[in-house]
């Protein structure tokens, strides 16, 4: 085996969940044909295409690629038990407490982020900070989710035109179609990397980064921004959410 092995085995134990992770790794065990069966059976793409990567790699019965997998699950999910919370703030101090800067905040995300991005938001506007940010994640491979309120979709939402424009990314709308009426999408979302997500009140619009009173939670680590992303994927699979 290969440092490309190891390296492709951590990968795929960062996108799946460990449940996923574990059942690709008991199909490793068996052979290509108990992969093919796996693939055939799973409704999720995710998992369907770490089942077609997997048979690139292996002709039979292969424990030690199955091991590699079920130990880069389990490293996976240690780091993911160490977890931090800190509280995001726009607006005046207070002097008793202290919390990270929104827009600080937002920026440093999405330049860490390695493999993906997932940013929603109700009131979205170019901010230049925000799209200089995501300009350069896209130009270093990133795949970038973005996902706002639409007039389309939202008699009461005004603004207009395509909120970064240029970014490559994946967007996703609610449609009115599948909304009850008068219903917004009104969520204010970042998730990275499946391992950070910020959950704030704060649209990304210059004045709720800077001016507005506003506050996140900021979570590093943990299962909820995994299941974050998982929830808007699965309204997706579902088809409550259209590109």
């Amino acid at each position: 085996m290969t440092n490309d092995t190891a390296d492709w085995a951590s990968r795929i134990a960062e996108e799946l969940p460990g449940p996923d992770v574990r059942r690709l790794a008991r199909a490793a065990s068996s052979g290509p044909p108990a992969v093919r069966q796996l693939r055939a059976r799973t409704p999720a793409p995710v998992l369907r295409d770490a089942c077609d990567q997997l048979l690139t790699r292996i002709t039979g019965e292969d424990h030690y690629l199955a091991g590699l997998l079920t130990g880069a699950a389990r490293a996976v999910e240690r780091a993911g038990q160490h977890q931090t919370i800190d509280v995001v703030w726009t607006g005046p101090e207070s002097g008793i407490t202290t919390g990270r800067l929104t827009a600080a905040t937002v920026t440093e995300l999405i330049c860490a982020a390695r493999r993906e991005i997932l940013l929603v938001s109700y009131a979205t506007r170019t901010e230049p900070a925000i799209h200089a940010a995501l300009t350069e994640a896209a130009s270093r491979g990133v795949e970038i989710t973005l996902m706002a309120e639409n007039p389309a979709d939202n008699p009461s939402y005004t603004a207009r035109g395509t909120p970064f424009p240029g970014v490559a990314a994946t967007r996703l709308r609610w449609p009115v179609d599948k909304r009850p009426p008068g219903a917004a999408l009104h969520a204010k979302i970042i998730v990275v990397d499946d391992r950070i997500a910020l959950i704030t009140s704060a649209n990304l619009t210059s004045r709720a980064m800077e001016t507005n009173l506003e506050c996140g939670i900021l979570i590093r680590g943990g299962p909820q921004p995994r299941a974050i992303r998982d929830h808007i994927t699965g309204l997706q699979a579902h088809g409550y959410l259209r590109l």
